[in-house]
């Protein structure tokens, strides 16, 4: 979360006291696209040599991940069962190839091709595309995604928390 509570208790993002595993997850996505956006503001952006690009993505689900590591613990069949039918029968789960390809691609395009501060995601679950050109293109964000109070808080809170 953004901030602190009683006895040192982690914050959700909502203000939330209570945790919740996939609140958490859930927030930390959200925190990642608020982080990208500040930071393409504070840094500029341009494209030039005077400017960082700054892109966020969703790189789909991919079920052979970390993700379910808890669920993996205590019930391995079922998960293992999960990752594959996710994969391979339904196509709602990337491969972990996918999710890097994607990541590459951010990391490698032209400004004109992706901004600076875009977030880009597949429009399908069950895409595989990982480029602009296949329909791996910006996305709309959620409401609270577009909070610049508190983007700008979580990068006062990020840099608090890292001593500068």
């Amino acid at each position: 979360g953004v901030e602190v509570g009683e006895a040192g208790a982690a914050v959700m993002v909502d203000g939330a006291t209570t945790f919740n595993g996939a609140k958490a997850y859930h927030d930390s996505k959200l925190c990642n696209v608020l982080f990208a956006k500040e930071a393409h503001k504070r840094w500029g952006g341009t494209g030039d040599e005077n400017g960082i690009s700054v892109r966020a993505f969703n790189p789909g689900l991919i079920a052979s991940t970390g993700l379910f590591r808890a669920a993996r613990e205590d019930n391995p069949l079922s998960t293992a069962i999960f990752s594959f039918a996710a994969t391979n029968l339904f196509g709602f789960s990337v491969p972990v190839e996918v999710g890097g390809a994607r990541l590459a691609y951010l990391a490698t395009a032209s400004d004109d091709e992706v901004p600076s501060g875009s977030y880009l995601s597949a429009h399908k679950a069950t895409s595989k595309a990982v480029s602009v050109a296949d329909g791996f293109a910006s996305a709309v964000i959620s409401k609270e995604a577009m909070d610049e109070d508190l983007a700008s808080r979580l990068w006062e809170k990020s840099a608090e928390v890292i001593g500068l």
